[in-house]
């Protein structure tokens, strides 16, 4: 398994920025972080963190998912 591109840690940290300021996450935003979580065990902590607290925004209703 080889470790992420700076390219998709950019991409990672643009939707999560994105999610938690506009309080929004397309669903295939959504799909990118999940299968960045689920297919990549090189994943950095922070970056995993970071793709966490969104997923946790988005039980609590701070981040809606939409269309």
């Amino acid at each position: 398994m080889g470790t992420m591109t700076t390219a998709a840690q950019a991409r990672i940290y643009q939707l999560v920025h994105q999610a938690i300021h506009q309080g929004r996450l397309s669903r295939c935003d959504h799909l990118t972080l999940v299968s960045a979580m689920l297919a990549d065990a090189t994943l950095d902590p922070l970056d995993r963190s970071q793709i966490n607290r969104v997923f946790d925004y988005v039980r609590m209703g701070r981040v809606r998912l939409v269309d």
